[in-house]
């Protein structure tokens, strides 16, 4: 009988840990060994059941996850392997965790099957394999996408379009409710509102599409942008280009 992968979880908001939760427990090759919903509770499951994984949250009440894995290094808890979770997309976040000892960092919002692979690849990856930092080199290529679309960097939306897209590159189903969880998300981030998001984002898009090279746009959006209407739709524009980037990086 194969051995089963242990998985704590560790998130304080209860919508994301029950959907966590059953994640862990659809999968058979998974077996669920604790819940946490506060940074002290999640170091003390990590002590005391020493979990193959642990999915943890970044910001927790009573220590975040930081906290957690610096207390697993200090002292020396070498078979948990730590996969990180934000709703926060900025490098810095996902460096922070890297430099702690994250061996993945998911941005929030996710799909179920990215964190079945993560939680698989975590425990395949061989102790001396150097860790990557997967949220960062998708940033990097998104930003690269974006000044070869025309997307002039000093533009809010250039900065709110890095998001969205990153966060439909992780969950593609996403971009089925930017009004609703997109904009809103990035909104909180930088203290704007949704409406505003989704002005600068048009914004943005209007200048790449009046600007940018159409050598690069043409490449990027092809023939699935009607010819009639023009400009694609923010949503059209983050699902093509989200699109494009899984389809080359093969996530």
């Amino acid at each position: 009988m194969e051995k089963k992968i242990t998985v704590g979880v560790a998130e304080d908001n209860v919508i994301v840990l029950e959907m966590l939760v059953a994640v862990i427990r659809s999968e058979e090759q998974f077996e669920l060994v604790g819940e946490a919903r506060t940074g002290m509770d999640a170091i003390k499951l990590v002590r005391e059941k020493q979990p193959d994984v642990m999915l943890l949250d970044m910001v927790m009440p009573q220590g975040g996850g930081l906290d957690v894995m610096a207390v697993a290094k200090e002292e020396n808890i070498q078979k948990t392997k730590f996969i990180a979770i934000s709703a926060l997309g900025e490098e810095r976040v996902a460096q922070e965790a890297m430099a702690y000892g994250a061996h993945y960092f998911i941005l929030k919002p996710f799909e179920a099957d990215s964190i079945i692979r993560r939680v698989k690849a975590v425990c395949e990856e061989p102790r001396t394999m150097k860790v990557r930092d997967e949220q960062t080199e998708v940033e990097h290529i998104i930003t690269k996408s974006l000044l070869t679309l025309g997307v002039p960097a000093q533009l809010n939306g250039y900065q709110y379009l890095r998001e969205a897209i990153a966060m439909v590159v992780m969950n593609p189903q996403g971009v089925t409710a930017i009004t609703r969880q997109l904009y809103p998300v990035i909104a909180e981030r930088h203290n704007a509102s949704g409406a505003s998001v989704e002005r600068a984002i048009r914004h943005a898009i209007e200048v790449s599409w009046n600007r940018g090279s159409m050598e690069a746009i043409n490449r990027m959006f092809g023939y699935t942008i009607n010819n009639q209407k023009g400009k694609p739709t923010n949503s059209e524009y983050i699902a093509m280009v989200a699109d494009h980037i899984r389809m080359g990086y093969n996530l």
